[in-house]
């Protein structure tokens, strides 16, 4: 599984950041991508991970690319994100492109809704549903009537006023301050006033924070899009979960009766096993040497592997006692061979795979810069080991070394299940660590990306290192709350706890920067500043791996419609009521 940014996702199994690439809907303006005739049949999609636990997208229970892949159709928001990275309003759900404008001196948008858009209980969609998306997130402060467990608040804590416009389906939302990602606001997060709304802000944020439940399911009406998620549609036993066509969907119809979600483990052998056998007809697995090679030999089968915006990195937990100190934060980078990792690793498969020099771009984006100042461009053991020194640390008898007050330099790094790309990858840490004086325990951890009820969690903060993905997409201020420092219980996407002012004043410099060329500078001073700190260690550009059933249609860019990827936080169920069985 992968983290979305929600801004970003979660990888892992990981979001809203970065993203470009071409396309045009009808007429060029990113038009509707949904089927022409009726459904029929259905797919079944297998899923690398363990049941989703959470439906909420706002929270971190609900922060994962299986719940993006799953609500990508469900809940629709006013911007959809194409597989050329490139953006475009809702066709279905707005009436026209939304408008900017300058009035008494403040920025401002306007939305207008498609008078036939609904939610699913055939409540209309209104102006108060985007007042109320943005009352909901403007802030995690509770003394300020806000919400701690939302994932972040970037963007709506610069909107100073959500009103009505003309008519009831028309939002004119009010900035403090020039916006530069505004077309990201809302999405994820443009949520029902009807069914989310409990009637003061500490009765809503217990609600969002409890979030919609695997055993509740998500409530009938707190969805807009071409599929429903009935709660008859959940099989705990069968672990699926299956998507309907919307009885109150105002748009052309889906193209399958039917998109059944069977959740499994993430063993490469599995994935192989159900295409083969037809028990799936698509699968998105996390790529390893042997599961490519062996899908690619498979009759019937169209696959294919992309370079997007996800990145692999490591997290350094800032509240472990040797983690806090930068020098051996720095020295674990310093020892490090991420060449051979990406070598030994994703280079097995596709030979584009390369180190990552950068946290708010990836390699084959315009804007991205090697920001490390050839520090980092290959291991050097003994500068690794004169910087831990120099906060006397002491080398042991056993080659690790131990702190001042006598605590070995021993960090358990935590991963996801049954990814054996990443138990290479700290296995291939410890050795190259074990030189200077670190040792590193591997720990696979189905938690990882639970909520702060489980203790390794990311969200609980109990874990030492951890590897996983974040998933982006075009939208530069969704690395925000990853990087900006904790503010009391609110941390966001910040699992490593490290704060630095410095960061959060370039941060909160982007959120109002219009100017595209400005803003790439300022992402890249970010970075600079973040290699400094080292609170995360990037490794490589992460590729992803889909293949289906030759049975159905794959992507068409012209139309985008049919079966195919999309490489950053969208995911290929970007389009899902648009896939068909071939005729």
């Amino acid at each position: 599984m992968k983290i979305r940014r929600s801004t970003a996702l979660l990888a892992g199994g990981v979001v809203l950041a970065m993203t470009a690439a071409a396309c045009g809907g009808s007429g060029g303006g990113g038009g509707s991508t949904t089927a022409a005739q009726g459904p029929k049949g259905q797919i079944v999609w297998s899923e690398g991970t363990d049941v989703i636990q959470n439906f909420m997208p706002i929270i971190a229970a609900g922060n994962s690319t299986a719940t993006a892949n799953i609500e990508s159709r469900l809940l629709l928001t006013p911007f959809r994100t194409y597989p050329d990275f490139t953006i475009h309003y809702d066709q279905d759900l707005l009436a026209s492109e939304p408008t900017t404008a300058t009035v008494d001196g403040k920025f401002t948008v306007t939305y207008k809704v498609n008078p036939k858009a609904v939610w699913s209980d055939g409540q209309p969609v209104t102006w108060q549903d985007f007042q109320f998306s943005w009352d909901i997130q403007k802030s995690s402060d509770p003394k300020k009537g806000g919400c701690a467990a939302l994932l972040g608040t970037t963007g709506y804590d610069l909107i100073s006023g959500v009103a009505q416009g003309a008519d009831d389906h028309t939002a004119v939302v009010t900035y403090s301050k020039p916006y530069g990602d505004w077309k990201g606001v809302f999405a994820p997060g443009f949520l029902p006033k009807h069914i989310v709304d409990k009637g003061d802000p500490k009765a809503t944020c217990d609600y969002v924070t409890k979030g919609w439940t695997l055993q509740s399911g998500i409530p009938e009406g707190a969805t807009n899009g071409p599929w429903v998620l009935l709660k008859s549609g959940i099989d705990t036993q069968e672990k699926s979960e299956v998507l309907t066509p919307n009885p109150k969907w105002w748009g052309a119809p889906t193209g399958l009766e039917r998109i059944v979600f069977k959740f499994a483990t993430n063993d490469p052998g599995v994935a192989v096993k159900n295409l083969k056998s037809g028990t799936a007809n698509v699968v998105y697995p996390q790529p390893q040497l042997d599961l490519v090679k062996q899908i690619k030999a498979l009759p019937g089968v169209t696959s294919q592997v992309n370079f997007g915006l996800a990145f692999e990195h490591l997290d350094l937990n800032t509240r472990n006692p040797h983690l806090a100190h930068p020098e051996v934060r720095k020295a674990i980078a310093l020892a490090l061979d991420r060449a051979a990792i990406v070598s030994s690793t994703v280079g097995q498969f596709d030979n584009r795979a390369t180190v990552l020099n950068n946290r708010f771009y990836v390699n084959n984006q315009p804007e991205y810069k090697d920001n490390t100042g050839g520090l980092y461009a290959k291991p050097d053991v003994a500068a690794a080991k004169k910087l831990i020194e120099s906060i006397g640390y002491k080398l042991g008898s056993d080659g690790i070394y131990a702190s001042p007050d006598g605590k070995r330099l021993s960090l358990d790094t935590i991963t996801t299940v049954g990814n054996k790309l990443r138990e290479n990858t700290i296995d291939l840490m410890a050795s190259q660590l074990k030189p200077a004086g670190i040792e590193i325990k591997k720990d696979l951890d189905p938690d990882i990306f639970a909520g702060a009820e489980k203790a390794k969690s990311l969200e609980a903060g109990g874990y030492d290192i951890a590897l996983f993905a974040w998933v982006s997409s075009p939208y530069l201020t969704g690395n925000k709350a990853i990087y900006y420092s904790v503010k009391g219980d609110a941390q966001g996407q910040n699992y490593t706890h490290g704060n630095d002012p410095k960061v959060d004043a370039l941060l909160d410099q982007i959120d109002t920067e219009t100017d595209s060329a400005k803003a790439a500078e300022l992402a890249n001073q970010t970075d600079a500043q973040l290699w400094s700190d080292m609170f995360t260690v990037p490794l490589y550009q992460k590729p992803t791996f889909i293949a289906f059933s030759s049975t159905y249609t794959p992507y068409d860019p012209a139309t985008h419609r049919g079966i195919g990827d999309n490489a950053t936080n969208a995911g290929p169920h970007w389009n899902d009521d648009t896939w068909t069985l071939k005729q």
